[in-house]
C-alpha cells in the first residue's frame, strides 16, 4: 500500500523531513496523515488494501473524500465490510480515481449539466482560486447544491473552487448596479455646497 504519508511515519508517530516538509507547504495534512494510519491498521483484516494508492484523504461535512490511483476505486469498493467501517468512521465514501483535473472532476460531480465555464483568478498573495459557472436551468439536475459542490471539489483538489450559477450572477450584478443611498446622499450634499 502506498499512502500520502511515509509508513514508516506513521508506524513511529513522527514525519520524517520530507513528509513534513509536505505538510508544512500543504500538500498532506493532518487528515491525510489520520487516514493513513486508520487505514494501515486495516490492511492486516483487509488484504486487499495491499495493492491500494491513496493520493488524497479528505473530510467535508459527512462525506470522506478519497483521490487513488486509477483502477484502484474498485478494489476499495469491491470489501463491503470496508466500506461500511469507513462510512461510520468517517462519513459516506466519495473515491475519484486518477490525478483530479479540474474539469474532469466538476464534469463527475454535475453530470448530467455540463458547465458554462471555469476561471481561474490569482491573487496578490500566489493563492488560486477557481470559479465554476453553471447554467440555471441545470440548478435541478444536480444533485449537490453550490456550497457542497464547493467543499467536496476543493477538497478533492486541495485548492479554492467556487460555484455559481449564471442566474445569481445577473442578480449580484443588479444589485451593485443600484445606486447606493450613501452615494446619493453625498452626491446630493456636494451638489449643494455649489
Amino acid at each position: 500500500m502506498r499512502l500520502p504519508v511515509c509508513n514508516f511515519d506513521i508506524e513511529s508517530d513522527m514525519l520524517c523531513p520530507n513528509c513534513q516538509a509536505k505538510l508544512d507547504r500543504g500538500e498532506i495534512t493532518e487528515f491525510d496523515i489520520q487516514f493513513s494510519k486508520w487505514l494501515l491498521e486495516k490492511e492486516k483484516q483487509y488484504p486487499s488494501l495491499e495493492s491500494l494508492v491513496l493520493r488524497k484523504a479528505a473530510r467535508t461535512g459527512t462525506n470522506l473524500i478519497l483521490v487513488v490511483n486509477k483502477k484502484n476505486k474498485d478494489t476499495l469498493l469491491a470489501d463491503e465490510a470496508l466500506v461500511q467501517e469507513m462510512t461510520q468512521e468517517y462519513g459516506e465514501p466519495i473515491i475519484v480515481e486518477g490525478a483530479p483535473k479540474l474539469r474532469r472532476i466538476v464534469r463527475e460531480f454535475i453530470a448530467p449539466a455540463n458547465e458554462v465555464g471555469v476561471n481561474s483568478l490569482w491573487s496578490a498573495d500566489g493563492t488560486k482560486e477557481n470559479i465554476v459557472m453553471l447554467r440555471e436551468e441545470d440548478r435541478e439536475r444536480i444533485k449537490y447544491n453550490k456550497d457542497e459542490l464547493r467543499e467536496i471539489i476543493s477538497a478533492i483538489m486541495g485548492e479554492s473552487v467556487l460555484f455559481e450559477y449564471q442566474e445569481d450572477r445577473r442578480h449580484l450584478k443588479e444589485e451593485i448596479e443600484k445606486p447606493d443611498e450613501f452615494d446619493e446622499k453625498m452626491k446630493e450634499i456636494g451638489e449643494r455646497r455649489f
